[in-house]
Formats: C-alpha cells, structure tokens, sequence
C-alpha cells in the first residue's frame, strides 16, 4: 500500500516546483503542471515550449484537469509517514535514525549510532557518498578492462576462425594433390584414392563442425561478458545505495571473469589431418617399389584411422560412408597465357611465370596500360562461380621488390586499377620482403608482419571467403568476408625483373 502511495505521489508532483501539483492543468502534450509554475515559463510570450519534451503550445490551451486535482488533495491529506513506508531502508531499523555511513568489512550501512556502537567503532568506516564515489573509480576500472578484454576475445576469435579456415584450406589442398596425382594411377588404386579423399572429406566437415563449436563457445563468453559490463554500467547510474549493494560480489564477478579460449583446431584433429597428408605422401615416394604391396597397406592405414575414431567421430565417418558423400572439390589451376601482360613468360605446363622485359618495350606498355599498374599480372584458370578453389604460390626472386596474389573479377579491357570506382574488385596479398598487405579495391589493410615465400590461397565462392595462409607453416594469415558478384579468377603479379612464381599442385 505504501508503494501504490508513493507512486500515486508521484504521478500528482509537478516537475518544475517538485512539490505536489496546485491547480493542474494539462498542456497541448499532455504533461501537468501547477498552472501557478507553467504561465511563468516564457511569461512574455504566448507560445512556449513544454519543459519536458520541448513541444510548442499555447497558453491560450492550457486545460484545468480536476481528476488530478481531487488526487492531489487526497494525496496531500494523507499521513506523510504512509508515504514514506517503503523509504524505510534509508534509516536504521534498529534507531530508526538517517543512515550515513557505510562499514567496510560488514558492507552495511550505518546510522551515527551504529557508527560508534562496539560493532563497528573498529571498522573501517566512511560516508555512503565518499565511499559511493571510491567504488564508482572501481568500477569505472574495472569496467575499462573488462572493455578490454572483450576486445582482446574479439581478436582471439578472428584468429581462431582464421586457424579453422586455413586447417579446411589445406584439406583441400590434400584433396586436390591427391586427385592430381591419382590420375597417374591405374584400377587398382581406386580403393585407395576413395579412401583417403573420404578421410580428408570428413575432416573437412570436422573443420565446419569444429568452427560453428568455436563461434559458438567464444560467443557465449562474449555475451556473459557483455552482460557484465552492463551490469557494471547500470551500477555505475544508480543511487549510492543501490550501487553499494553487493558491490564487492559484483566487483568479484568482473575480476574472476577470464576468457578461456578454446583451441579452435584440436590437436586430435591436425593429427588426423597431418596423418592423411602424411599417407598420400609415403605412397607417392615409394609408388614405384611399392605398388604390390598398396592394398595391404591401405588396409592397415584405414584400420589405424578408423580405430583412432572415438565413437561419434566414428558414427559421423559411417554415415559419411553410407551416403557415399563426395563434397565438391576444386581442380588444379593453371595460367591463362591469353590474359597475360607481354613481359611475362610462362614454363610449358602453365605452372610457373617469370617476369622478363625486354629493353624497347617501354614505349608498348605506356601505350597499353596496365590494369593493375605497377604490376605485370596474369589471371589464373579456371575461374569460379561456385564452389571452393585452393591452389599455393611459391615467389622467388630478386629482392627489394614486391608480388600480388589473389583473385580478382575480370576487368573491361583497357581499364586500370585506378579508374574502377566500382564493388570491390580484387581481394589479395600484396607480398615484399619486409612483410605482407591485403587490400582490396585499392584500399590496403593493416600491414602483417610476415614473410612470405610460399602461400596458400583458399577461395570459398558460396561462402564468401579469401582465406591467405603460410603454406610453409600452414599458419593462418588473413581473411577477406565478402560476396562475389559474378566470376572471379585466381590472379598473379610481379614487379620486379626476373623474379617469378611457380604454382602447385
């Protein structure tokens, strides 16, 4: 009942004079006031703007309102301490005297009694604002570093997703050396190819299931820690009543917070990834001596990776078996020599290009522009539309100059890099001795320091991914999300004369 009074009181107070409305008329808004305190407003005008929400009105609409005026007499008829019931917690229950402190050690508030009383008369105690305002510098901190921290979750994220799309770059990778190299192979090997292309299909799935589980976890987290930044936040706007309740349990909350960062590619799983690689890789350096003997070993190798299996690694590989699930895979690229700039020259198998010009030629190139100038560029085949493409570039060369690699939409003929104002075009690594690029529509990101000799490159075109990766050291570089509008093509640049890149598989 206290309650209900205490908001009635306050529906009845006028907002200017803080006391309960005399005369209340209503104005054009519908806010109430004491006729007495809006006609001072703007005294000299007849049109004024509400105090509240700033509308525009006129004295001339000003309505008596006597169902808030018979409230307001009802209200102000009733005993005060009615009212004040459920304030009951701002004084001392016990000496019923206003409460001014606030003890440390017992986190309680305390009256001029309580102060002195044997209870606390040792304890640390100060005024409730003082120590209100020793908290608020607390939380303030606190909150800065949970800030930081949520900011240091978001770059573990990135990272890791970074780590789980190159893992699923290098599967397919595996998977296209493997069907690259099993074309050489005769019938009796098809058992064996079906099998490890089987194995990488399904860590590859692992790859996308182990992803969704990392986004999933390191959300969460990032929620609960969101939450309790805005706890601390909300705390930080309160009364220094409520923002001293269980202040130091909330405080504790924040300080105990800690990220625990799952491993975004367990090593259960890169083994089994550096097992698969490991395989096609002894078969490929003892096929000559050893293809009598293939069968019997590709039995033992399968019973090694399926009895590894836990049982529902187990139940995922049968159902793969059952459904007899070939995920698309990308087939080896190559380079289109129709697409090239004249200083480039290509070895017979289109797998490597070196750049080589020729004195005299200067005058042909400033006649035919280069559309990704400084470079001498040549696209790769084939293009995509759909599916995934991975494919790894090895640079080699003089130093002091720089490559790109990449894909890239297909130009208009005569066009340059620097009169295409449209969506985003290209998406690659710019490469130098002294690290690494990514930009994309001529708009350079952060400079990486890594060096580079080998990358790998990982196009996901359904899914919108460019994933750069170390092919040495198969450590994630970077990421481009986006959406690809059309066919995009691998895409190859040198700069410097006599330096080349050579392609593999």
């Amino acid at each position: 009942m206290a309650r209900l009074a205490s908001q009635l009181q306050e529906e009845v107070t006028c907002p200017i004079c803080m006391d309960i409305l005399q005369d209340p008329v209503t104005i054009d808004c519908g806010h109430n006031f004491c006729l007495q305190c809006i006609s001072q407003v703007g005294k000299s005008s007849e049109n004024i703007q509400c105090p509240l929400c700033k509308l525009s009105v006129s004295k001339s609409t000003f309505r008596p309102n006597k169902l808030l005026a018979s409230l307001a007499e009802k209200i102000r008829t009733m005993d005060p301490s009615d009212i004040q019931a459920e304030k009951e917690d701002s004084r001392c229950q016990r000496h019923k005297e206003k409460l001014h402190y606030f003890c440390e050690q017992d986190e309680a508030f305390l009256c001029v009694v309580c102060r002195d009383s044997k209870d606390h008369k040792t304890h640390n105690v100060t005024l409730i604002d003082e120590a209100a305002q020793n908290y608020k510098v607390q939380i303030e901190s606190q909150a800065q570093d949970l800030g930081q921290k949520d900011k240091k979750i978001i770059e573990e994220k990135k990272r890791g997703e970074g780590a789980i799309w190159a893992f699923r770059a290098q599967v397919d990778l595996e998977k296209l050396k493997i069907l690259e190299e099993f074309k050489l192979l005769r019938q009796r090997l098809d058992e064996e190819e079906s099998f490890l292309l089987s194995r990488l299909d399904w860590l590859e799935q692992q790859g996308a299931k182990q992803l969704k589980q990392y986004v999933t976890v390191t959300e969460k987290q990032l929620n609960s820690l969101r939450k309790l930044t805005k706890s601390l936040k909300i705390r930080l706007q309160s009364p220094s009543i409520e923002l001293l309740k269980d202040i130091k349990d909330a405080l504790s909350r924040g300080k105990e917070f800690e990220f625990l960062n799952p491993n975004p590619v367990p090593e259960d799983l890169e083994k089994k990834r550096s097992e698969a690689k490991s395989r096609h890789e002894t078969i490929i350096k003892t096929l000559t001596e050893l293809k009598d003997n293939m069968n019997a070993e590709g039995k033992r190798d399968k019973s090694a990776f399926v009895n590894s299996l836990n049982k529902e690694e187990r139940e995922s590989w049968s159902l793969l078996q059952k459904n007899n699930s070939v995920l698309s895979t990308s087939v080896p690229v190559t380079l289109d020599k129709s697409s090239a700039d004249p200083d480039l020259t290509f070895s017979q198998d289109l797998k490597k290009v070196t750049l080589y010009i020729v004195a005299g030629k200067a005058s042909n190139r400033q006649a035919k522009p280069r559309p990704f100038y400084p470079f001498h560029c040549v696209r790769g085949s084939p293009g995509l539309s759909s599916g995934r493409q991975v494919w790894e570039a090895e640079i080699q060369g003089p130093s002091g100059g720089a490559c790109i690699v990449g894909v890239a939409t297909e130009l208009a003929r005569g066009s340059q890099i620097q009169n295409v104002n449209e969506q985003s075009y290209i998406w690659a690594l710019r490469i130098s001795p002294s690290g690494c690029q990514p930009f994309t529509n001529c708009k350079a990101q952060e400079s990486l320091q890594v060096c580079l000799k080998k990358v790998g490159v990982y196009v996901n075109y359904d899914c919108g991914e460019v994933v750069f990766y170390d092919a040495i050291t198969r450590k994630h570089i970077y990421t481009f999300q986006t959406s690809f509008d059309g066919k995009v093509f691998p895409l190859f640049g040198l700069q410097v004369a006599c330096s080349h890149i050579t392609l593999s598989p």
